[in-house]
Order: C-alpha cells, then structure tokens, then sequence
C-alpha cells in the first residue's frame, strides 16, 4: 500500500485478524494505525516492521501504541511465518500437536482413565490420573496427531507397564514403561516428543522438543545435518547439565555448514546466556523473554526478534498488557538474559 492512510481504511473495511505494517509508513504511521486499531476495537493483531537501528523514540512509539509485535526488515519468510503463527494461534512448522487418550489394560478397549500425560518420551511416560493405579498395572496410550495439510493421521497405540505409583493429593502420579515398540512407533514417538526435521521451508528446519537431559542423545540426528540448518528451539522445556553437555558435543560433531536457531524458549536461553557452547557456531535469530504486567500480574512469554534487541541497544520493547491494557515490561535483568547476544557479536 502506498500510504498509511490507505492501510487504515483497508483494515477498518476488512477488519483482518493479522495486520502487518510499516512502522514509518507516510501519511498515518504504523504506530497511529496500531493505536487506532487498539482504540477502536478493530481486533486485528498488529505486528510493526521497522529498520535495523531503532532510536528511545521509536521504542517509545512501539510501547505507547499497543503493537503486539516488531520485526526488523528485512526478515526470512520463515521468520514471517513464525510470527503470525504466533499470533494467529496455528501450530509453526513442526509444531506438531496432539492429544493423549489413557485406557486401563492392554488395549483401547479398556476402561477409559481420567488423567493427563506430563511427560512423554521414546521410552516411557509420567502421568497424573485420578483412578488409583498400582505397580505392574497395564496401561494403553491412544496418541492421536492433530490433522495437518496432508489429512488425518492415524493414531498410534502404545501399550505400556505402570513402574511405579505415588498417591498424592488424591490422585496417582504414574511412571510407566512402554512395551514392544517397532521402528515405526518408536519414529513417531521421536518425532512428537523430542525433534522433527521439517522439509517444507527454504532450508532443512530441525524441531528439537522435550527435556535435554542425562538420557537425552542426538546421535540418530547427525547423518541429517547437511548443508545449512535452521533449529528451532521453542518446545525445549528443559536442560540440566548433562543434557547441555550432549547438545554441545552434538554440535562440535554436526557436519553443518552453517545454522540459527529460532524460537529459543527460555530454559535454552538461560542456558546459552551462561554457556557459550550452547549456541556453537550459530546464531540466535528470535527468542521468547519473560513478561509481567505489575497492573493486573499478568504473566506471559513474548517472541521477540535479536534484531530488534540489539538495533535498540538491548533496551527490550514495552508492549501493552492483553488482560489489562497496562505495560507488559521485560521480567529479567537484560545485561543477564541478553548475555548470548553479546555472544553472538
């Protein structure tokens, strides 16, 4: 569109669910829109794009006029979807979800159980269940994949063995093992669980999820690490230090020409703000931070761009609270949480 003017009269005429704008377009600026947006309740998400070197001013204007995010041109198209995927809801690529039905016995036919996976792995899983199970006890697991672009995915049943069981506040907390895998399950369940190399996007994308820990190994990744690598660390929950360990020995070892990391939640960054090794020879391109609304304590992570960190001198930008309409600030220490991009200098 060739001015702001025109963007405005297009948003309130088609009332889109994602607006994506310059932020010093001429006429009405993006900052404007976005407020006008906000004021009038036109409901769309706006994300402002904005030049390589941002000024106190500009973070101001991104502060007061109530933008849900920024991102610094120019931006890769998986970087552009990954955002709007966030804000729109939609699963980024290889967001993969799915649910979990639990059954008492050893098959789908059993009594259906009322709990809720915490932690699934290749080799087992932790549940919380509100029927009283004992050790030894059979347990199936129906995991049923959200359908993608390619339809319905069959689900996969896994039958499993209860190790251990704790009463605790009325429920069960459940350790069990999984029994009789064949290669196709136990592929599945890595790809659910702990990463998925994602082939639809302009270079090779590998989705590590899970905890990174003692019995963690990227052994089977290395043959696919050729050529130039994207990773995308969002569903990382977790790494201790021997989980850290393994991640940078697999890194020394990857054959890779050259990689980014996107999305990095926030137990990698804290690590990799603590160890540069963490990162390797890569990059961190987007990383969620931690907010907090002192308003209405209103809590939540944001994906934020390291361009847009480090054109603002990492002075981390001041959204508006979606609960309250108060300022959802920055919750850490920036010299701290920031530490890896000074790595990455």
């Amino acid at each position: 569109m060739s001015s702001g003017d025109e963007a405005l009269a297009q948003v309130q005429a088609q009332r889109p669910v994602l607006a994506l704008l310059d932020a010093e377009m001429s006429g009405i600026s993006g900052y404007e829109i976005a407020r006008r947006i906000r004021d009038e309740g036109l409901g769309a998400k706006v994300v402002l794009v904005l030049g390589k070197r941002l000024s106190h001013d500009q973070m101001r204007k991104v502060a007061d006029c109530g933008c849900d995010e920024v991102l610094i041109a120019p931006m890769s198209a998986d970087e552009l979807y990954d955002v709007a995927a966030i804000q729109l809801g939609r699963p980024r690529h290889g967001g993969e979800r799915f649910h979990i039905e639990l059954y008492a016995g050893p098959d789908a036919s059993g009594e259906r159980l009322d709990g809720n996976v915490t932690n699934l792995s290749v080799d087992g899983t932790r549940l919380v269940c509100k029927d009283a199970l004992a050790e030894g006890a059979p347990l199936t697991l129906k995991i049923v994949p959200e359908a993608g672009p390619g339809g319905a995915v069959e689900p996969l049943i896994v039958r499993a063995k209860v190790v251990w069981a704790q009463p605790r506040d009325g429920r069960t907390v459940v350790g069990a093992e999984f029994l009789e895998l064949d290669d196709a399950a136990r592929e599945m369940l890595a790809r659910l669980t702990q990463w998925e190399i994602v082939g639809d996007t302009s270079r090779i994308r590998v989705v590590l999820k899970g905890d990174f820990t003692e019995a963690t190994s990227f052994d089977e990744l290395l043959p696919s690490m050729v050529g130039r690598v994207d990773f995308d660390m969002a569903q990382v929950r977790y790494m201790n230090s021997l989980g850290v360990r393994a991640w940078c020995q697999f890194l020394k070892e990857a054959p890779i020409q050259g990689y980014e990391f996107h999305a990095c939640s926030v137990p990698f960054v804290l690590q990799a703000s603590m160890v540069e090794d963490v990162v390797g020879r890569g990059t961190v391109a987007s990383f969620f931070a931690p907010y907090h609304c002192e308003a209405c304590d209103h809590q939540e992570e944001r994906l934020l761009q390291s361009a847009t960190v480090l054109a603002a001198g990492l002075e981390p930008p001041v959204f508006t609270c979606p609960k309250c309409s108060g300022q959802l600030t920055f919750d850490d220490l920036p010299e701290r949480y920031f530490a890896f991009l000074h790595q990455d200098d």
